[in-house]
């Protein structure tokens, strides 16, 4: 038992400083986007508010999904009760609480270890039972409707934005395909070897012959030479002499 008890102390340590890790992440994060909001103010440029939101937003849904984990203990299991109150200063608490906690005695325990909210928040909560509880119930369901048609059209209105935000970024990321690698190797091994073309059999019989073109006869220098030849002869002919 005893060793089973200390295994729950140590994993419980673990656990707490790894959500005080992350809520100091998430503080940091909000102070700086507080310190940047106070300096630029108006003029503040609205993507780095949106990285900020973002960054943000990412730690939370870390601390969330730590905090939702099958190791993690359920805290609302586990109470805390002051082992020590002094009402001298401790540095280390003031070191740790950002000097806003000097000592911890009997008037900050209530505060700092209390379960219920403070109480202007528990006034206005009560007003608003109170506000609930005298409206009438058609008409509390017809604002609970309406409310509802709202959040269901921002929350269409949101969905439909990332997706064309998602489908835009994945053309512009995806390059279309030029070249196939098969038919790159089927055309290499074509020109090469020939693979792939089919000869046509050849139909029965004598083979065809090539017709030649007739030879062209120039008229006009086959005439003057036979002219020419004529009338040599005439003037070698014997019975002429």
């Amino acid at each position: 038992m005893y060793g089973c008890f200390q295994r729950e102390e140590r994993v419980m340590d673990a656990v707490l400083d790894a959500i005080l890790q992350r809520v100091v992440d998430i503080k940091g994060s909000l102070q700086e986007l507080l310190v940047k909001t106070e300096r630029e103010g108006e003029h503040g440029d609205w993507p780095s508010y949106l990285n900020s939101f973002s960054v943000i937003s990412a730690q939370i849904y870390t601390l969330m999904k730590l905090l939702k984990n099958e190791k993690t203990p359920i805290l609302r299991n586990y109470l805390s009760l002051p082992l020590q109150l002094n009402a001298e200063s401790d540095e280390k608490l003031l070191v740790a609480t950002e000097g806003r906690v000097p000592s911890f005695s009997h008037d900050f325990v209530p505060n700092m270890l209390r379960t219920k909210p403070d109480p202007d928040v528990e006034q206005k909560y009560q007003v608003l039972e109170t506000k609930m509880v005298q409206i009438n119930t058609d008409t509390a369901q017809k604002q609970i409707n309406v409310h509802n048609k709202v959040v269901k059209h921002v929350l269409d209105l949101i969905n439909q934005a990332r997706d064309e935000w998602e489908t835009e970024t994945a053309a512009r990321t995806s390059q279309p395909q030029t070249c196939s690698l098969n038919e790159t190797q089927a055309l290499v091994a074509a020109l090469g070897t020939g693979k792939g073309f089919k000869m046509r059999p050849l139909p029965p019989g004598p083979s065809p012959t090539i017709q030649q073109p007739p030879p062209q006869i120039t008229t006009s220098k086959a005439v003057s030479a036979v002219k020419t030849n004529i009338k040599a002869a005439n003037s070698m002919h014997p019975y002429n002499r």
